[in-house]
């Protein structure tokens, strides 16, 4: 017996409840290593930030990855002055859009939202929010901020 899709309908974003690809075990294939670098829950939701970064980054056209790095790099040394790890972070970055792209370059499934869930001192769980439909969330997120105007 096939299990029937069951979706949700926000506005004009659609959102699928029982996808065939969950993208938190893609997510923990491709970056548990990474995120397991963090000693603290904080530091592991740190590291998940950035390789669902590297992700949405490995999702863009080829032509367009270098500058998104670039402008994640920024960010990160906005967000953090006086960090001098920026050079480390963008070649982490760069190592884990190759490696997405190794193991799984047909998915192309924008990361929306993603975080770091206990369940024990040793154990998390990743939960991980997607779109097939990037350009429907960047209309709703348009929307939203002259919301908030």
């Amino acid at each position: 017996m096939k299990r029937k899709k069951k979706q949700i309908r926000k506005g004009n974003l659609l959102i699928n409840t029982s996808p065939e690809i969950k993208m938190s075990e893609l997510i923990g294939k491709y970056a548990s290593d990474y995120i397991n670098m963090g000693e603290s829950t904080d530091e592991r939701q740190s590291y998940l930030n950035g390789a669902c970064s590297a992700w949405n980054i490995a999702v863009l056209p080829e032509h367009l990855r270098e500058e998104a790095l670039s402008r994640s790099i920024a960010e990160y040394k906005r967000m953090n002055p006086g960090a001098d790890d920026a050079d480390n972070l963008a070649d982490d970055l760069r190592k884990l859009i190759e490696k997405k792209l190794q193991m799984f370059p047909g998915v192309k499934k924008v990361i929306i939202d993603a975080s770091i869930e206990p369940i024990s001192d040793t154990k998390y769980r990743i939960l991980v929010a997607s779109t097939e439909h990037p350009e429907q969330l960047k209309q709703m997120l348009t929307k939203r901020s002259s919301w908030c105007e």
